[in-house]
């Protein structure tokens, strides 16, 4: 309905005075008394204005002598003027009207006013914008946006105030919409948001428009849309495509952006007034509101839009996936030589013959895959909590790593020692079964075992059949000192040109001269005698 003809009707009916119509319609008080005049001239009722047509509404009032005051004027065409405005923004009406007046002069006619001449450009203007108003079908389509208005949460100790960012999905055949807040604007938030919103619809719609968000595009060039990856993967797990909206042109969507404002106005606008201590409570709230929102009665159609879904979308819409998505993050990461690899300080087996490779990695909230020439090599469940934990499954590890329960246990200290001699496994064995917890013991046979390398396995051998033969528990610094006094002993032989070793026949060296704390005259002899 044209506003002319609202003008009309709500003067027929009478109980209003011009300013309160034109206050009421927004238009101007010319108008209002224009068609005043028309309906006192013709004597016409509220019945007979509302059943003309707009064609006739115009001709009641059009001036009688319209036509032979435009037969003095020179009467402009606006439609070519118009797309100039369009292609060119920066010409001005005025502009225009100062041609006019040049082409009225030279064909010796009268020109129009500035103000007429402007208001005949509006005319103009508003009907090549008129719009066809964008059919959808039920199922079709779900448009997803951010709010432009943020709600507030106030922190309870230092009452410092944080934004919450509100996400809106609506479903344009039904008007039916789903809101929450978030933290931020992140991809997992804008995937998360659109996760519950599908779950809450209880379907999944066959596209999902968004704007062109760098959550939703890559924005790499002006003429191309590529969607983002990660959300192009959320949508295929759902069974959807993304068909992003074009660049600046609102009214592709503009079921999004009068829904938006139906949450600023009713949802984002009440809770300033409001405080909320946690994005849970807000959540609740915005919930609260969007039910009733949902349920309201509309005010010029039968049905609210929970009604129009349930009645006539519900069954349009494809069905929810088993499982939801679980949003991933990729690493990449070289295998350490112990066969793990290190993500967020946290350690994962992967095969060993991948030593040294490099490997992607696949992060969910729950699971931890890695990925090698193609295909998965490895998944675990991630670990939470502290630093440094592992996670290692026996199939990794190279066959001797396999065959023990794990690096610190007692099979793995006694077949160490037994490799080195039988002296040292029987040490060792005697000090894995003199502790009352095993497990104290596993610090203390590292320790001695790692003797054979700092010295030479020969030594730690015979420094433990020393031990065995007094029948004591060995220790790592028992260990040290025998294999220090052995060594001396050792030198002392051989500058005696005795062999290494034939001194032991299984009895105690003496202590004072194994130490070198005897010399012989010969150390005390000036003029380059032998040394110690």
């Amino acid at each position: 309905m044209s506003k002319k003809k609202k003008i009309l009707l709500m003067l027929a009916k009478g109980g209003v005075s011009q300013s309160e119509v034109a206050a009421a319609l927004r238009a101007s008080k010319r108008d209002v008394s224009a068609c005043a005049r028309a309906i006192r001239e013709r004597g016409v009722t509220f019945d007979d204005v509302s059943a003309m047509t707009e064609a006739e509404v115009d001709g009641m009032l059009a001036p009688p002598a319209r036509e032979k005051a435009e037969s003095a004027h020179l009467v402009p065409d606006m439609a070519p003027l118009v797309e100039r405005k369009k292609r060119n923004r920066k010409l001005t009406v005025k502009m225009f009207w100062m041609e006019h007046c040049e082409a009225a002069a030279a064909a010796g006619k009268s020109a129009y006013s500035y103000q007429t001449f402007c208001e005949m450009f509006a005319e103009a203007a508003e009907r090549a914008g008129a719009r066809r108003r964008l059919a959808h079908e039920p199922g079709a389509k779900a448009y997803v946006d951010w709010a432009g208005d943020t709600a507030s949460l106030t922190d309870r100790l230092t009452g410092a105030k944080t934004k919450a960012y509100v996400m809106v999905v609506a479903l344009p055949y039904s008007d039916r919409f789903w809101a929450q807040g978030f933290a931020d604007m992140r991809q997992r938030s804008w995937q998360e948001g659109q996760a519950r919103a599908l779950e809450d619809f209880g379907g999944v719609p066959r596209m999902l428009v968004p704007d062109n968000a760098a959550t939703a595009t890559d924005r790499s060039s002006a003429c191309v849309t590529l969607v983002n990856d990660e959300y192009r993967r959320f949508a295929e797990h759902y069974g959807a495509a993304v068909v992003p909206a074009r660049v600046r042109r609102p009214r592709d969507k503009a079921v999004a952006e009068s829904t938006v404002d139906l949450v600023e106005k009713w949802i984002i606008a009440p809770s300033d007034e409001m405080t909320f201590y946690s994005l849970e409570e807000f959540n609740g709230f915005c919930l609260e509101r969007v039910r009733w929102l949902n349920a309201r009665p509309f005010s010029a159609k039968e049905g609210s839009r929970d009604s129009v879904y349930e009645d006539e979308e519900r069954a349009c819409m494809q069905p929810l996936p088993s499982e939801r998505y679980e949003m991933c993050e990729w690493r990449s990461c070289k295998v350490a030589p112990d066969y793990h690899v290190t993500v967020d300080y946290m350690r994962y087996s992967v095969p060993f013959h991948l030593i040294g490779e490099q490997v992607d990695v696949r992060l969910s909230d729950s699971r931890v895959t890695v990925m090698s020439g193609g295909g998965a090599v490895a998944e675990h469940a991630r670990l939470r909590g502290r630093k440094g934990q592992y996670s290692t499954l026996v199939e990794h590890m190279p066959p001797a790593h396999a065959t023990m329960d794990s690096p610190w246990s007692r099979e793995r200290f006694s077949s160490w020692a037994h490799r080195i001699g039988a002296e040292t496994g029987e040490a060792v064995d005697r000090l894995l079964d003199g502790r009352p917890v095993v497990e104290q013991a596993f610090v203390p046979a590292r320790n001695m075992l790692g003797l054979s390398k700092s010295y030479s396995p020969q030594l730690l051998e015979r420094a433990c059949a020393k031990s065995n033969a007094l029948g004591a528990v060995p220790s790592y610094t028992a260990l040290k000192n025998a294999i220090l006094a052995i060594r001396a002993a050792d030198a002392d032989e051989r500058a005696s040109g005795r062999t290494p070793g034939a001194s032991d026949g299984g009895g105690l060296v003496d202590r004072a001269k194994s130490a070198g704390r005897l010399r012989g005259a010969d150390a005390y002899r000036r003029g380059g005698g032998a040394r110690c």
